[in-house]
């Protein structure tokens, strides 16, 4: 039965890109990790912004450089994830009043808030960053993670943002659920890294962690810098089948956060197997197409789909 849900509120890349081998198991049953199947994490919304769930596989269609490919994995439910919560504590982020806190205090508030409305049985580590990354929390389930004194405090005015992003993703390798999820809260902005954009960019294209940035500015920023780094967020978001968020105070922070974790809980898992005849490192780029079966309402008709741009052959 179709249903809806509204919608609420180069070294280190070489060790790292290998999230695109979650699954070799026939459809219905959980990824193994060690396969070589290519992981695709779809979101389906109408035009009002209601969550498209209920379809069967037989729905999708699934082009690989204009090649169809057989779906070997579908999955529709509510199944838990692993999240990494990555949060810049430069100086430029001080418009959220980053503070050394216990269990009280903006980010704090936000983490309960994406708490709040996510799967119980998901995962988490947090990480915060200015100059260096530090890890805050190991893996542990949401009722533990706010049982502890965060201790999210700013260490100067250096941002390396890529390098955290990096540090990140590579601590997801070690997750212990298949969908893995980084939540990027941040200006967008790096001045002390030693990777690049390009670096993350491809690591991420490379990848199947689905990367969803919050926008922190202060209302009245409309710079130079501060444009451009939402469109930085915008592209490492989109490259994975994410989404970039950009809240305007701690009230519009809570709904982004109701919304975030609402989205996580209504998404398509495929996987397909890529030629085998293909050289390394050929990008291949996806695109998905919905059959809408004649029993779906008619908002289905027309949907908004998100999903990772493609992969790279290995």
């Amino acid at each position: 039965m179709l249903w809806r849900s509204r919608f609420t509120a180069s070294t280190l890349i070489a060790l790292l890109a290998i999230s695109r081998s979650l699954n070799s198991a026939p459809p219905q049953q959980k990824p193994n990790a060690g396969s070589d199947l290519v992981m695709l994490t779809v979101t389906l919304t109408t035009r009002s912004g209601e969550y498209a769930m209920g379809l069967r596989q037989s729905a999708f269609q699934i082009n690989d450089e204009k090649e169809s490919r057989t779906i070997e994995f579908f999955e529709s439910d509510d199944s838990p994830l692993s999240t990494g919560i990555l949060i810049d504590t430069s100086a430029s982020m001080q418009v959220f009043q980053l503070r050394d806190v216990a269990r009280s205090g903006p980010m704090v508030e936000a983490i309960t808030e994406l708490l709040r409305f996510s799967n119980e049985k998901n995962e988490y580590f947090i990480a915060a960053f200015d100059r260096d990354v530090r890890f805050l929390t190991d893996w542990k389930n949401g009722t533990a993670l706010l049982s502890q004194p965060l201790g999210i405090t700013s260490n100067g005015k250096i941002t390396s943002m890529y390098d955290a992003c990096l540090a990140a993703i590579e601590k997801l390798q070690n997750a212990h659920n298949s969908r893995r999820v980084l939540v990027l809260f941040s200006d967008g902005l790096d001045n002390g890294s030693r990777h690049s954009f390009v670096e993350l960019r491809k690591l991420l294209r490379d990848s199947d962690v689905a990367l969803y940035a919050i926008g922190i500015y202060a209302p009245e920023d409309v710079s130079t810098l501060g444009q451009e780094g939402k469109s930085i967020l915008k592209e490492l978001a989109e490259i994975t089948g994410g989404q970039a968020f950009f809240p305007k105070d701690m009230k519009e922070m809570r709904v982004v956060m109701n919304m975030l974790a609402t989205q996580l809980r209504h998404q398509y898992r495929l996987g397909i197997r890529p030629a085998a005849i293909d050289p390394p490192n050929k990008w291949h780029r996806i695109q998905i197409r919905i059959n809408v079966p004649p029993d779906a309402p008619a908002e289905f008709s027309k949907l908004n789909i998100r999903t990772r741009q493609g992969y790279y052959t290995h």
